[in-house]
């Protein structure tokens, strides 16, 4: 991890096109301005958290889900298969 100070109106260049400034400093909170394109999503880590942990969620049930409705054969099927006779052909005569 990188630990950077700055002062308020200073900033850090994050690549080429996303810039952190600092707004204000009162006490312990600090507000941050963030220029960044459009398509550049920006979240709170504990909200960006919370999405990871219900995608997870959903997908480990989707799964099961999956799992749960896949056909299956019955067992009887098997065991009709397993007497059927085999013919065994003679190709030297």
């Amino acid at each position: 991890m990188l630990v950077l100070s700055r002062r308020v109106n200073e900033s850090i260049q994050i690549g080429t096109d996303v810039e952190v400034m600092i707004i204000d400093v009162r006490g312990d909170i600090v507000r941050l301005g963030i220029t960044a394109p459009q398509s550049t999503q920006i979240w709170r880590k504990e909200l960006w958290d919370t999405i990871v942990q219900e995608n997870r969620t959903a997908a480990e049930g989707a799964k099961a889900a999956a799992l749960k409705e896949a056909p299956q054969l019955p067992l009887s099927t098997f065991s009709k298969l397993s007497k059927i006779p085999t013919v065994h052909i003679n190709s030297e005569e």
